[in-house]
């Protein structure tokens, strides 16, 4: 006889509620739970009562507002796809000018290569090493080591002079072991205040003035590695000296949304046309002096090709913060 005290998990409730909402049969249902164990009288009993119940109204409206959303997604998915740039390719060329960048970009978030937006300072590793080489830096190391260097960075933030950090870019030795990240913040460091002096971003973008809270620095060996996420702003890659490869999707991909752990994804692809892959991506890579507009949301991977100094700007002269989008905090 079964235990009348027994309880049906929680998990177990909502799944079978959105299972019934769904549209599966209540014999299906209740065979899967008495796979699970249950007897199957109780089984049915648990079931049929849900099935009765005024919570599975409430779980149908859901489906049915989360299935209207999803149908608007994918038009505007099928809307972008009409155009290769932004669906199958980047668009790769001189600046547009603001207006052209506004209607062709940031209004409909479509990402892009620039390759003369950005004036290189003269930076290389070299340089910052024989320049500022004392200054006091942080930089994340052990990532190799660990399983998931992205969530457990605070544990790896390591001090150390920028020379040092530059010798580990410079050795043959390639990887994602040692990477200075932009929560590392070493544009708000004092020692780097003159570095940042001599970064010129464009002012008809981001203003006058270089914001260091906005404004972020990225040197590593070739190897580093930044796994599929997304950013809650727009941002503009800069690339100073070096090479690197992003892969990017669209935010408007379901399938990379059900795959959301926060703002990264358990989805971490090896290559551009994995087999299986949920969502198709665009590759591009950036070189000295190019930059890549990234919009909100989008989904990217980052690679160094090549011992590489980047960096990403925020503080564009444009509204420009969606802290609200953490849609993978919903799932």
């Amino acid at each position: 006889m079964t235990d009348p005290g027994l309880v049906l998990h929680p998990r177990w409730v909502a799944w079978a509620l959105e299972s019934l909402a769904e549209g599966a049969v209540v014999e299906d249902l209740v065979e899967a739970l008495t796979d699970e164990g249950l007897p199957e009288e109780r089984a049915r009993g648990e079931v049929e009562l849900l099935a009765a119940s005024p919570a599975l109204t409430g779980v149908c409206m859901l489906v049915r507002r989360i299935r209207a959303l999803e149908q608007a997604l994918r038009l505007r998915l099928e809307h972008r796809r009409a155009r290769p740039e932004g669906s199958t390719s980047l668009a790769r060329g001189p600046f547009p000018g603001v207006t052209r960048f506004l209607a062709e970009n940031w209004v409909p978030g479509v990402p892009a290569v620039f390759t003369d937006l950005v004036a290189t300072p003269g930076w290389t590793l070299e340089s910052l090493a024989e320049r500022h080489g004392d200054a006091l830096v942080e930089a994340c190391v052990g990532r190799g080591r660990s399983a998931d260097p992205e969530c457990e960075w605070q544990s790896l933030r390591r001090e150390l002079p920028l020379r040092e950090l530059v010798r580990h870019c410079l050795s043959p030795e390639t990887g994602n072991d040692i990477y200075m990240l932009a929560k590392n913040n070493a544009t708000q460091r004092p020692s780097l205040a003159a570095l940042l002096a001599e970064l010129v971003l464009p002012p008809v973008l981001f203003g006058q003035q270089v914001d260091p809270r906005r404004t972020s620095l990225w040197i590593g060996p070739a190897g580093t590695h930044t796994p599929l996420h997304h950013d809650i702003d727009n941002s503009l890659l800069c690339q100073i000296s070096g090479r690197k490869r992003v892969r990017l999707a669209p935010p408007e991909s379901v399938a990379l949304l059900a795959l959301a752990r926060g703002v990264y994804s358990r989805w971490d692809p090896t290559s551009a046309d994995e087999a299986d892959a949920p969502e198709r991506l665009i590759e591009a890579e950036v070189g000295p002096g190019e930059a890549l507009f990234i919009p909100a949301g989008w989904w990217h991977q980052v690679d160094a090709l090549t011992p590489s100094i980047t960096v990403t700007a925020l503080g564009f002269v444009f509204p420009n913060d969606h802290a609200w989008y953490r849609p993978g905090a919903l799932i």
